[in-house]
């Protein structure tokens, strides 16, 4: 039998043993199916604990079968006496001679676990065994909230986004509560995004809004426990459900409130049997919302490895599998869109920029967030300027980034699908505006200069020809694309080309100066209907949802606009998650040229900024040849074109500003530039509240 003993203090030792726990009276041997790792573990492998004897197997968050009965059990972890004045009264997890499963006798983390009967609870349903490890931080919560006794359509503030504060959010919106969770940690709430949205929980790392009916503290900070006393209305409830961290002021002005409000304030700690039992249709309901908040499933071996995370804060759920052999990679959610994205095969030149594109690391991220968060202002006050520094240091691998050389590319092409009328503007208006760039007298010119980005102007499929010019890069694969109403766009191979061309074309400028900002604008008419159809597959959103009036089209145009794209999708049914069917079926060759480059970009560490609509099209196809180039991008502007935001969401990106601007060209990737380069000052030269000397409780 495999068993996980602490030894000693940050020592987790795994073996083998022979036998299984000997039989004790009223206590039943039990296999272990699950086990999940909870911060109270992390902490005792720390810093172990006064009453901790040890070797002692930890774990107590337990989904067990009885292999005879075949019956699943759910472990309430306590073991009370029975007789004390706690016990007699039913608050038995007050018990006078409390003893702990995983804490005063051996835990889960082994294959076998010994556990008293009366501390068993049976699951008649069918709940998956990793669901069924949260039924004691359900319980826990489900403890916090007796008393407050919550009702439909109270105002909820909840301070602290990780596992126990989404578990209590669940849980007040179950009762028709309005809930508000309160995180200062970025990597939570972008991991959490979807799921608060999904149930109508405002997420948020902090909130102007006040009178609450009921608050609850799930951290340890002091300052969020003062915050949920503040954010109370006359007479609200407050639970004390999370310990604070020790020796730490709470000022008695603020204490007060208590008395001038009349609020009423509860203490929980630990959960009785019953509140197991009440946790069980709780899991079942929530299993879809519960497997969002598993970060990994892992063996037994690679506990001791997960510990820091925990401690770090940032973690969620870790589940350690017995008796089957747990992966070690993350947790599958079955409806998650990014593990939908199939591998596809791809061409040796491809594969190899693809293996290149490293994912970000969770260190940097952690640090650069701390970082931004103890500057000299109240927390998030900088808005997506702090985003932008977070971003900038982790591709840069630096908590000092900097900016030294900027680049915008602007891919060029034609668009057969033009002779259905999609678009205000004729066809030749692409070879009239690439000239218009190589003159000096467009707008991406102007604001390059304005903000000293190097510019080139790449001719990705033009029907024209230009002549020499320092600023342009001939790399045109065809004189435009089919009419993808009657045919593909252009073939399999045409698409690869482009992107390879693409990619080609970041590779060469970087070889003469490295890069670390670059943009991705585009010229083609007839493009926005290439990039809407693109959208639309990907996402399955029907055309009328993500059509936009592109260069300007009238009513009219727009409805044909929707119908010529409608065809297009029933004629070839491209394949959602394949970046090639979908670029040959319905894109432009500047497209695929903006894919290959951000492919490139992304694998030489270099951070990309996307544009409007067209841009943004394209860095999906890049993102679905990989998704770890997510990491590497920054969507520059809001763009009036309804697809762009469906895109975004697909990538998990959000837009820095919001301009309403709809001319395309890089112009908004341009601006977006500026304020990166700006977030990397801020990042390297704005002094912390310890440098400056100022009480950051002050702020």
């Amino acid at each position: 039998m495999i068993k996980l003993s602490l030894r000693q203090c940050g020592t987790l030792e795994c073996r083998e043993e022979g036998s299984v726990p000997q039989e004790k009276k009223s206590n039943s041997i039990l296999s272990v199916i699950c086990c999940a790792v909870c911060r109270t573990d992390a902490k005792m492998w720390k810093q172990g604990h006064r009453d901790l004897a040890l070797p002692r197997v930890l774990g107590h968050e337990i989904a067990a079968v009885d292999k005879t009965t075949g019956q699943v059990y759910s472990v309430w972890p306590g073991q009370a006496c029975g007789h004390c004045r706690y016990c007699r009264d039913k608050r038995e997890n007050l018990c006078e001679d409390m003893r702990i499963i995983g804490f005063h006798a051996d835990g889960g983390f082994a294959d076998y676990v010994s556990v008293p009967e009366e501390s068993l609870v049976s699951v008649e349903d069918s709940i998956d065994p990793h669901i069924l490890t949260f039924a004691e931080p359900v319980a826990c919560v489900l403890n916090g909230l007796e008393r407050l006794d919550p009702a439909s359509g109270e105002r909820v503030v909840i301070y602290g986004g990780g596992l126990l504060g989404i578990i209590a959010a669940l849980v007040f919106c179950e009762r028709g509560c309005l809930v508000t969770v309160v995180e200062q940690s970025q990597e939570k709430i972008g991991r959490l995004q979807s799921l608060c949205r999904e149930n109508g929980i405002e997420l948020c790392k902090d909130t102007v809004a006040a009178d609450f009916d009921i608050a609850m503290n799930c951290c340890d900070s002091h300052i969020a426990f003062c915050l949920c006393i503040s954010k109370l209305r006359k007479g609200g409830r407050l639970t004390f459900f999370s310990g604070l961290q020790k020796n730490e002021d709470i000022e008695t002005n603020l204490l007060n409130l208590i008395h001038y409000k009349e609020l009423e304030l509860f203490g929980a700690y630990g959960p009785r049997r019953d509140h197991i039992v009440q946790a069980i249709p709780f899991l079942k309901s929530q299993q879809n919302n519960l497997r969002q908040l598993i970060e990994k499933v892992i063996r037994p071996e690679d506990v001791e490895s997960v510990f820091p995370h925990i401690l770090s804060g940032n973690a969620l759920k870790y589940i350690v599998e017995f008796n089957q052999s747990g992966d070690g990679v993350p947790y599958k959610v079955a409806d998650a869109k990014v593990e939908d994205v199939e591998v596809v095969a791809l061409p040796t030149f491809l594969s190899e920029i693809v293996a290149r594109i490293e994912p970000v690391s969770e260190d940097i991220r952690n640090s650069a967030q701390k970082k931004v968060d103890l500057k000299t202002k109240p927390l998030g006050a900088l808005g997506r300027i702090e985003e932008l520094a977070v971003r900038l240091s982790l591709v840069k691998k630096s908590l000092q980034p900097t900016v030294a050389c900027k680049r915008m590319f602007v891919f060029a092409g034609d668009h057969g699908v033009v002779e259905e009328g999609v678009s205000a503007f004729p066809a030749k208006v692409t070879v009239q505006m690439v000239e218009n760039f190589l003159d000096g007298g467009a707008a991406i010119n102007v604001f390059c200069h304005q903000y000293g980005i190097e510019l080139a102007i790449v001719d990705m499929g033009v029907k024209g020809d230009f002549v020499d010019h320092p600023l342009l890069l001939k790399e045109k694969v065809a004189k435009g694309t089919h009419n993808f109403t009657v045919q593909k766009a252009m073939s399999p191979g045409d698409a690869l080309l482009a992107i390879e061309r693409g990619a080609g074309v970041f590779l060469e400028k970087n070889k003469e100066k490295q890069c670390d900002l670059v943009g991705m604008g585009e010229m083609g008419i007839g493009n926005s209907s290439s990039a809407a159809a693109i959208i639309c597959a990907a996402s399955g959103l029907s055309a009328a949802e993500v059509v936009g009036r592109g260069t300007g089209v009238d009513d009219k145009g727009l409805e044909r606009k929707i119908e010529v794209i409608e065809r297009a999708l029933a004629l070839h049914c491209p394949l959602h998650n394949d970046a090639i069917d979908l670029l040959s079926s319905l894109g432009g060759y500047e497209l695929g040229g903006i894919c290959g480059a951000v492919l490139a970009a992304a694998s030489e560490g270099c951070c990309v900024v996307l544009d409007g609509i067209i841009s943004t099209a394209a860095g999906l196809l890049a993102y679905l040849l990989c998704p770890n180039v997510k990491e590497y991008l920054i969507a520059g502007h809001k763009s009036v074109e309804r697809g762009q935001q469906a895109a975004l969401e697909i990538m998990g990106l959000a837009p820095v500003v919001d301009l309403d601007m709809r001319l395309g060209e890089g112009t908004g990737a341009a601006i977006t530039m500026n304020l990166a380069e700006l977030a990397c000052c801020m990042m390297r030269e704005m002094a912390s509240f310890e440098d400056a000397g100022v009480d950051s409780g002050s702020l």
